[in-house]
C-alpha cells in the first residue's frame, strides 16, 4: 500500500514559509545540514516534500533561506538595541548592542549552530553566513560613528576595531555554547571591558 501524504492545514504562503523555516532551523541545527533530509523536514512541518521544493528549490536553498531569516532577525535586534536608550553613555550603548547579540544567540541556538558549521556550507548558504558577519560589523560601526564621542573619527579607524569586537563576540559565543553559565549580560560586559580601552582611546577628548 502507498503511504498517504501527511495531511496539512491550508495557510497563507507567507505563514507556511515562516513555518517551514522555523522547522528547518530547528532540524538543521540539531542534526546538521548533511544528516538532515527533506523528508524529515516535510514530516515535521506536516506537508509533502514537493511543496518544500516548490518554495525553496532545493535543500541548499532551504538552508540559505533559513540563514537569511536569521540574518534579518539579528539586524532587527541590533537596530532595536541601538535605539533603546539614546541618553545612555557610549559604553552603555555599545554594551547594549553586544548584549542583544548574545541574547539573539540564546533565543536562536539552532540558527547559531548552523553558523558554526560554516565550513561545510556551500554556495548561497556560505554567502549568507558572510553577509551576517558583514551586516553585524556594519551596524556596529555605523552605530559607533553616530555617537558624539566618535563623530569625528574616520571610518577607517572604526572598522578595524569593530572587526576585533565582532571576532571576540563570535568566539565567546562559541565558548558559551560549550560552557553554559555565562549570561548574555556578563558576556557582553566581558567583551566591552576587553575592547573598550581601544575604542575609548580614539574617542574625542
Amino acid at each position: 500500500m502507498t503511504a498517504k501524504p501527511p495531511s496539512r492545514i491550508r495557510m497563507p504562503r507567507a505563514a507556511r514559509e515562516a513555518q517551514m523555516l522555523e522547522v528547518a532551523e530547528r532540524v538543521f541545527g540539531a542534526r546538521g545540514f548533511h544528516a538532515t533530509t527533506m523528508d524529515e523536514i516535510a514530516e515535521h512541518v506536516g506537508v509533502t516534500k514537493p511543496l518544500i521544493y516548490d518554495y525553496f528549490g532545493s535543500k541548499e536553498g532551504l538552508l540559505a533561506a533559513t540563514i537569511e531569516r536569521a540574518r534579518h532577525q539579528l539586524l532587527d535586534a541590533v537596530i532595536t538595541a541601538w535605539a533603546e536608550d539614546p541618553a545612555a553613555s557610549a559604553r552603555q550603548r555599545v554594551r547594549g548592542v553586544i548584549t542583544a547579540f548574545f541574547r539573539f544567540i540564546d533565543d536562536h541556538e539552532q540558527a547559531f549552530a548552523l553558523l558554526r558549521t560554516e565550513g561545510s556550507l556551500i554556495g548561497e548558504a556560505a554567502a549568507s553566513v558572510e553577509r551576517i558577519r558583514q551586516q553585524t560589523a556594519k551596524a556596529l560601526a555605523e552605530g559607533i560613528a553616530m555617537l558624539p564621542e566618535f563623530a569625528q573619527l574616520p571610518a577607517e579607524r572604526v572598522v578595524p576595531l569593530v572587526e576585533v569586537v565582532i571576532g571576540g563576540v563570535e568566539r565567546l559565543a562559541v565558548y558559551r555554547s560549550e560552557h553554559p553559565g555565562l549570561s548574555s549580560e556578563d558576556a557582553a560586559e566581558l567583551v566591552v571591558t576587553t575592547t573598550w580601552d581601544g575604542l575609548a582611546s580614539l574617542a574625542r577628548p
